[in-house]
Parts: structure tokens; C-alpha cells; sequence
């Protein structure tokens, strides 16, 4: 019988983007949280609708190949979404998912096995956790899957092992002072968010603290509770605002100089608390190399550098072109990008503060083209404006890099339908444990 609260075994087939099983029951799409690909699961019914199921994991009857036991306490948090699919198993379907997006947009490109990790734990550098009221106290931790509703954890395989006592110190502060957490629904308490920082090859750390209030309740309590922690940069982020994002744009500095640095590939960068910086810096490296090694550059080029962030890309390709020139939304980002410059002695580099579908056009008008482009667009991908405006412009080369499988196809559809030619396709893996994928695209103008 079919019904809420009944149970039937089903075999998974696939996965969703956010990591739910597919199955099939009653000619109908049922989603498994937990489920894998290959696995037989008993699957309690917990939603019925016309068109899709939703169900609870019970038994596993017959397991998937690739299920692996899961490494994590912390099993309601919403990070890892494919924790239980051996790390392998994980590389072959983000590449399946790539290639199947590109078929439905009629790409025929050919999608290289995607670049891992050796090792795939502690690769994240940044940590944005959430503070809300649980049991009567502020608690510190992630959001369960789909919800806003705080998970305490107290480490997390894939942050850095800092976290331990970092979280502990602040729980501890936490409750000593009494700290309101924010309470999202009525727009009320003192703390929002935590933030960490590391600079995986210098060893620096920044920590942020972000309030709904001006004040930083107990603020001279937390810093003598922190001081043999060796921060680097501990700041004090004021976001008054309602909403989801998670800091505001005020930053007051408490001890240290407010930014940390980090090295790539002997490359120095300054990151502030606002600025875009990959949160793996290993993978980054691996992204990076492969946006060069296809930009093809031979140290004559002209290269535009578009959402260029803190100039991390930029500068990969100063080294190797006659001048880049970079332009980003942000203007902290731009900011640092133009100090990054400066710190690595790379004088061929020019950055603009705007969106790239308005300045490049702008630019283009004015007689600056390129004889490369890159774009690292944000996952909604790129805008037509900027997309019609590089068809005109006609670079030899075009690297497209993109965390978003379905926005790239869509884009990469366009650019080879309007002059293009799509040329290699090389998935890399920036976020294990995740579905997410980054992906760099070669095209070539054919005209």
C-alpha cells in the first residue's frame, strides 16, 4: 500500500545536486537522503506528491560499491553532502556531471577525469559558522541541510584542526558574558556569525566576529582569552541588516593589521575580510595552473581578467603575458589586487572596480581589446551583454572557469554557436565531499 509512513525497497540510480538518491516508485521520481547510486534501501514515505517522492533511508539491503562509512559525527549538517561515497567514487560522478550537462546543450567536448586531491580533509581555509540560541545559550556551528537550524559542532574534518580550540575558547567566552546570539526571526541578540581565515602556506590566521549591534559585547573579556592563540588579525564586522549574507561592510580592526597573506605558487596575496579567495588552496593552485597552462600565452598578450577577486588569476598570468588587465564588482577585492601586484613586483597589471558586463563593452568602445580573456563568472555564469561584447572583441583564446556545470554548458552553447570553437574541458575538485565542481574551458575563435 502506498501511503504516508509505508515502506518499499527501491533501488538508487542517481544523485541530485544537493546529494539526495534517485529512485523510482509508482512511475515517479523518489528522492533518498543518504542514498547512493547501487544501493537496494528500504525507504519509509514521508511525502507524496503528483509528480515526486520524498523518503526516509531505513535498512540498506544491498550496498553501493562505492559506500564507504561516514566520517563524521556531526551527521545533520548540511556541509558534506556525499560524505558516504568513497572519495573515487566522488570524482567519477562529478565528471558524469559535467558531461551530462554539456550533452543537453548539444556540446560534444570530450570531459577529462577530474583533478582530486590526494588527500581530501582539512583543505578548507576559510570557516563561516553560524551563532544562534540553542537550549537557552548561544551555541556555535553549521545549518542542518535545507534549514537554518543550528548544528553545534565542535570540529570538522574538512576545516582546519585550529577550529578545536578556537570554537571552544569562544563557547566558553560565550557563556562566561552571557553573548546574546542572533535570532534571525525578530531581528534581535549580539552575535551573528564567526569567521576564520588561514593562510595555509604562511600560517596566519584572522578571525572575524560579526554583530547585529555596534558594540562587542565583553570585547576586552575575549581578546585576554585569545591572546596565547598567536591570531594574527582578530576583526570586529558590523552587519545591522536583515538577510542571509553573512557580513556587513563595516570592519573594525582589534588587534593585528585586519588582513592575513598567503602564497600560490610563490605568488604573495593580501586577503582582507571581504575579499574572494579560494577556500582550497592546494586545488587552487591545480585550477589555476590549468587556466594557464590553456590561456597559451607566450608573454606578447593583451589578457582581460574578468571577476578577477583579489588577483589571484591576474597575477598567475602577469608572469606570463605582456599586461593583464582585471576588473572585479568589489572594491575592497580590487584594492587588494592592485597591493598584490605591488607585493610581487608585477607592474604590467591594471584593475577597474564595476561589473564586467558593463565594463568590458565600455572598454571595448574605447578601443581596449584583448588578445585573451578569462572569466571566473559568479555560479549565475555569464551575462549576455559580456558574452556579445567578447564575440566582438574576437580573442584568439577564451578560458572560461566556472563553478557551475549548468550555467558554463549553457554559456560555452552560446560562445560556440556565435564563433567559438570549444576546444579542451578539465574538471577540477575544489570542494570533496560536496557535489560542487569547478571546471576550465578552452575555446578558440574561429570566426
Amino acid at each position: 500500500m502506498t501511503k504516508l509512513g509505508s515502506k518499499h525497497w527501491v533501488e538508487i540510480t542517481d544523485l541530485t545536486d544537493k546529494g539526495d538518491g534517485v529512485g523510482t516508485l509508482l512511475g515517479r521520481p523518489l528522492f533518498v537522503e543518504g542514498a547512493l547510486p547501487g544501493d537496494e534501501v528500504e525507504v519509509k514515505l514521508t511525502q507524496i506528491k503528483p509528480n515526486y517522492l520524498h523518503g526516509l533511508i531505513g535498512q540498506i539491503g544491498t550496498p553501493a560499491a562505492e559506500r564507504v562509512d561516514d566520517f563524521c559525527a556531526h551527521q545533520a549538517c548540511g556541509g558534506c553532502q556525499v560524505r558516504t561515497l568513497s572519495y573515487q567514487g566522488q570524482l567519477a560522478h562529478k565528471q558524469q556531471l559535467v558531461q551530462r550537462e554539456m550533452q543537453r546543450f548539444g556540446l560534444n567536448c570530450e570531459v577529462k577525469p577530474v583533478l582530486g586531491m590526494a588527500e581530501p580533509f582539512a583543505w578548507r581555509n576559510k570557516a563561516q559558522f553560524a551563532v544562534r540560541q540553542i537550549d537557552g545559550g548561544a551555541e556555535i556551528g553549521f545549518y542542518r541541510k535545507h534549514s537554518h537550524q543550528l548544528v553545534a559542532c565542535d570540529d570538522c574534518a574538512v576545516q582546519d584542526p585550529l577550529h578545536i580550540e578556537l570554537l571552544a575558547r569562544l563557547r566558553q567566552w560565550l557563556q562566561q558574558h552571557d553573548v546574546r546570539a542572533y535570532d534571525e526571526h525578530n531581528h534581535s541578540g549580539d552575535l551573528r556569525h564567526v569567521v576564520t581565515r588561514k593562510g595555509f602556506a604562511t600560517g596566519e590566521v584572522m578571525l572575524v566576529l560579526v554583530t547585529r549591534t555596534e558594540v562587542l559585547p565583553a570585547q576586552a573579556e575575549l581578546l585576554a582569552q585569545l591572546a596565547d592563540l598567536n591570531l594574527t588579525t582578530i576583526v570586529h564586522n558590523v552587519h545591522g541588516e536583515r538577510g542571509n549574507r553573512v557580513m556587513g561592510l563595516d570592519n573594525r580592526v582589534l588587534t593585528g593589521n585586519g588582513v592575513i597573506r598567503d602564497t600560490l605558487d610563490g605568488l604573495d596575496f593580501i586577503i582582507s575580510p571581504l575579499s574572494f579567495y579560494q577556500v582550497n588552496p592546494s586545488q587552487t593552485e591545480v585550477l589555476y595552473k590549468q587556466a594557464l597552462q590553456l590561456a597559451e600565452l607566450t608573454g606578447n598578450e593583451t589578457v582581460y581578467d574578468l571577476y578577477c577577486g583579489i588577483g589571484t588569476i591576474s597575477l598567475f598570468l602577469a608572469r606570463h603575458a605582456s599586461k593583464v588587465i582585471g576588473i572585479e564588482l568589489i572594491p575592497e577585492a580590487i584594492a587588494d589586487a592592485e597591493e598584490n601586484a605591488k607585493a610581487n613586483g608585477l607592474s604590467n597589471t591594471e584593475f577597474h572596480v564595476g561589473r564586467a558586463e558593463v565594463l568590458v563593452p565600455e572598454l571595448y568602445q574605447q578601443g581596449v581589446s584583448a588578445d585573451v580573456v578569462v572569466v571566473d563568472p559568479p555560479r549565475k555564469g555569464c551575462d549576455q551583454a559580456l558574452l556579445q561584447t567578447l564575440t566582438a572583441m574576437a580573442p584568439k583564446t577564451l578560458v572560461y572557469v566556472s563553478c557551475n556545470p549548468k550555467t558554463l554548458a549553457r554559456d560555452l552553447a552560446w560562445l560556440t554557436a556565435n564563433g567559438f570553437s570549444l576546444e579542451q574541458l578539465q574538471p577540477v575538485d575544489m570542494f570533496p565531499h560536496t557535489l560542487h565542481v569547478e571546471a576550465v574551458a578552452q575555446l578558440r575563435w574561429q570566426g
